[in-house]
């Protein structure tokens, strides 16, 4: 189904896409794919999307910004964008999405269901899998039960079964946000940065009394990280850079100090970062970069330094 503002019966739906020097045709694709879905389109560069033509995109509403202020700040110029322009739901994404064609329209349908039912839902969000592996691996849900954080695997559902389930938190890439949220001082956290900032959206909002809820009905093929994941200790490993596994580190260790976030939760991910600064120096390459990075990270972390990495 294709969404336009024609549609009197839906309510309007923006798409926010930011951008940091991307792959430019794989850039494009996205764009293209979401212009037939949604009202209205808006590309934030973080830097490196000056040069896109986008002439094949009339939809588009190019945000340039002077410089990288990071995924919080960008995500919150769209919005404030989409908002103005008089959208009541924002799509998030990557720069390397790759949406289905009914992805919009099937977890607008969702969420609109819950918001019938009096269910105070914040956003929604696709099952997602690897899109660059051959095998079909999916990236689990998580939610937190008596105490412990319990995975949701996809694969375990069908439709007719479960067409979405309550989680704890949703990655930023194809999630339909409503703007009510957005403006109940649901903003993004800039000083993320980059690493973690839907992860305390999502916690933060939950602290509000809104829900999350992952769609079992709709999936998508993304790539979380530089290469497809090593799996260790049944966690996934992504390959990043130095610097972002200084972000990583960095952000874990913010994170993990807000009010909002749980014993079960803190403990999780301090036991998970201790596990990948040993797997980091076995797997990755640059392993003297990643060790004094790393340890940069922890040591901003430990210090409440946040924002961009200091140059």
């Amino acid at each position: 189904m294709t969404h336009t503002s024609s549609d009197t019966s839906r309510p309007a739906v923006a798409a926010v896409v930011v951008g940091y020097f991307p792959e430019h045709p794989v850039l494009l694709a996205l764009l293209a794919k979401l212009q037939g879905q949604v009202d209205r389109l808006y590309l934030v560069d973080n830097g490196g999307c000056d040069k896109i033509d986008l002439q094949a995109t009339p939809k588009c509403q190019y945000i340039r910004l002077d410089k990288n202020y990071g995924l919080g700040y960008a995500l919150n110029r769209g919005f404030e964008a989409a908002i103005q322009d008089g959208a009541h739901y924002v799509a998030t994404f990557d720069q390397d999405s790759a949406p289905p064609d009914h992805l919009i329209a099937s977890l607008l349908t969702q969420h609109e269901l819950l918001h019938a039912q009096g269910v105070k839902c914040a956003a929604i969000g696709p099952t997602f899998f690897d899109r660059r592996e051959a095998d079909k691996v999916y990236f689990p849900f998580y939610k937190e039960g008596s105490g412990n954080i319990q995975a949701i695997i996809p694969a375990d559902f069908d439709d007719a079964t479960a067409r979405y389930v309550e989680v704890d938190v949703l990655i930023t890439s194809g999630m339909l946000i409503r703007t009510t949220a957005w403006l109940d001082t649901l903003r993004y956290d800039d000083g993320m940065f980059v690493d973690y900032t839907d992860t305390e959206w999502c916690f933060r909002a939950r602290s509000k009394g809104y829900q999350l809820f992952g769609s079992m009905a709709v999936q998508m093929g993304h790539a979380l990280s530089d290469a497809p994941p090593v799996r260790l200790f049944n966690l996934n490993f992504f390959h990043y850079s130095p610097l972002r596994r200084y972000y990583y580190f960095r952000n874990t260790l913010l994170f993990c100090k807000k009010p909002y976030v749980s014993s079960a939760w803190k403990k999780r991910l301090l036991v998970g970062l201790s596990i990948r600064f040993f797997a980091s120096l076995v797997y990755e390459n640059r392993r003297l970069s990643q060790f004094k990075m790393m340890c940069k990270g922890i040591w901003s972390g430990l210090h409440n330094k946040s924002g961009a990495y200091p140059t």
